[in-house]
């Protein structure tokens, strides 16, 4: 597995999107929204961010997406994830299906918890450190079934390394980047 990340500058300008806009094929530019946001430019970088580590830059005329929004390559041996926050972008690229999450460390949102945490983790959560910790691996796990909140975050536990989630053994796996906590999550 490959990752590979952009962070953007403080006084990145996330309004001139259009050239990279333009560079994006019908596929891509479907699913961005219309509106000019942060969030839309924060895509926009993940795709090119593709475009750019994918073993072929025409894969990404390829891409499709599952019914919660995944997106996948039709009848090819690469995965990928994208994730973004705050001003940075991440992409796993692996030969099997891959996860990724990234997040600023971010106050714990303690209304949340039973919702999202089985409750070793909620025990476990002191800072917002740990709280940002346990989110990514979670969201990473989640990212990897290519689904959502909905699929039952309390039904297992993200504290290991190695754990079961949804009848399938996964690993999780940090990415160290400065400010951030990311991780990524495979199938073994």
């Amino acid at each position: 597995m490959n990752v590979y990340h952009k962070i953007l500058p403080e006084n990145f300008d996330y309004t001139l999107q259009d050239k990279l806009y333009s560079e994006m094929p019908n596929n891509i530019k479907a699913v961005l929204s219309d509106k000019k946001t942060s969030k839309r430019m924060l895509s926009l970088i993940g795709w090119k961010l593709f475009m750019e580590n994918a073993p072929s830059p025409e894969l990404l005329s390829k891409v499709a997406f599952e019914d919660r929004g995944k997106p996948f390559i039709p009848n090819a041996d690469i995965y990928f994830n994208i994730s973004n926050t705050n001003g940075v972008v991440v992409l796993a690229i692996s030969n099997q299906p891959v996860g990724v999450d990234i997040e600023k460390i971010r106050k714990p949102k303690p209304l949340i918890y039973k919702r999202v945490f089985c409750n070793e983790e909620v025990d476990f959560i002191s800072s917002a450190e740990d709280f940002t910790y346990l989110w990514t691996r979670k969201e990473a796990v989640v990212k990897l079934f290519g689904g959502g909140i909905s699929m039952g975050l309390t039904e297992f536990s993200v504290l290991k390394n190695e754990i079961e989630a949804f009848g399938k053994k996964v690993k999780i796996e940090p990415f160290e980047m400065k400010g951030f906590i990311c991780h990524t999550a495979r199938f073994i």
